[in-house]
């Protein structure tokens, strides 16, 4: 479940944090959330990066590792993929499978 909430902090801390955000392509709730669970971990999670690391294992789906990252879109979730040095989650047999398929149908169509 996610909540907004507002945070009252000073213009120095918050204008050097969104320009950092702009460079890296990192959403402001991504870096609050890493900033906040380091601290507060009872170390039972993994931290921030535990959805990642479940999305490039495969074990996660696309959306929910946006959601969980929070993250704006794939574009995001493939740059932060980049930026920890993970791999692209493998394709499941049937996605494969219906990729053959489609291929093998185009060719036919050429």
């Amino acid at each position: 479940m996610l909540k907004n909430t507002t945070f009252n902090l000073p213009d120095d801390l918050v204008a050097p944090a969104k320009s950092y955000a702009a460079t890296y392509g990192t959403p402001m709730t991504a870096i609050v959330r890493k900033h906040l669970e380091a601290p507060t971990s009872d170390g039972s999670r993994a931290g921030a990066d535990a959805p990642l690391l479940a999305y490039s294992r495969g074990r996660l789906s696309r959306r929910e590792a946006i959601r969980l990252l929070g993250l704006r879109d794939h574009a995001e979730l493939l740059v932060a993929l980049g930026d920890a040095d993970l791999p692209m989650p493998l394709s499941t047999p049937h996605e494969i499978e219906n990729q053959a398929s489609l291929f093998a149908k185009l060719r036919k169509q050429s």
